[in-house]
């Protein structure tokens, strides 16, 4: 069994936004990446704070990934298809028959909640949301604390609008609350 700090299922805005915070407090994080985020069919992206001329979803996708990367993140292709979300450590295995153990899950995925029900999560579907394709993690917040010790929903799972810059937001928040968590004490990245 391979052994992390955080495990984070979905390699999109909030889950990579998350890992780039976990990775960076010096917790070993594994992104498990399978599919291709919603971000990055978009041509263009204009409604980031501090990106006037726009960047595609693709670009700004493999800009996050590369400083995840840089600060020690690890990026693996897999799709997750089992958990044990109910003792510690917390285990995932992908279809390929891995299994990692870690401390704390991240569930960061838009479309492949069928895991999460699967798991007896309470889902519903995110209003906010106009396809009405995305679920939500009922009883769950902003901080994306679910009722299993150590596993957190980042994005749309959180009851989130549908904006690139607030699911970034959340999940560097979740990533920032893991950090905390693990440390003993608030996690600041101010540089």
């Amino acid at each position: 069994m391979n052994e992390t700090d955080v495990i984070i299922i979905g390699a999109g805005v909030a889950g990579m936004s998350c890992a780039l915070y976990t990775s960076k407090a010096g917790l070993k994080t594994v992104v498990l990446s399978h599919g291709t985020p919603q971000l990055k069919s978009v041509d263009v992206v204009r409604n980031m704070p501090g990106i006037m001329d726009g960047i595609s979803g693709e670009q700004w996708l493999q800009s996050l990934r590369e400083q995840v990367l840089q600060v020690g993140g690890e990026l693996v292709d897999g799709s997750a298809t089992s958990l044990n979300l109910q003792t510690q450590p917390l285990w995932v295995v992908t279809a390929d028959g891995t299994e990692w153990a870690a401390k704390f899950v991240v569930l960061a995925v838009n479309l492949g909640f069928e895991l999460l029900e699967r798991q007896g999560f309470d889902l519903s579907i995110n209003e906010h949301v106009p396809s009405r394709k995305i679920r939500k993690v009922n009883g769950v917040g902003y901080d994306g604390k679910t009722n299993f010790s150590g596993v957190y929903v980042a994005g749309l799972l959180a009851d989130i609008p549908s904006q690139a810059v607030i699911a970034a937001g959340q999940g560097a928040y979740v990533g920032v609350q893991i950090a905390s968590e693990h440390l003993g004490k608030p996690f600041m990245w101010h540089d």
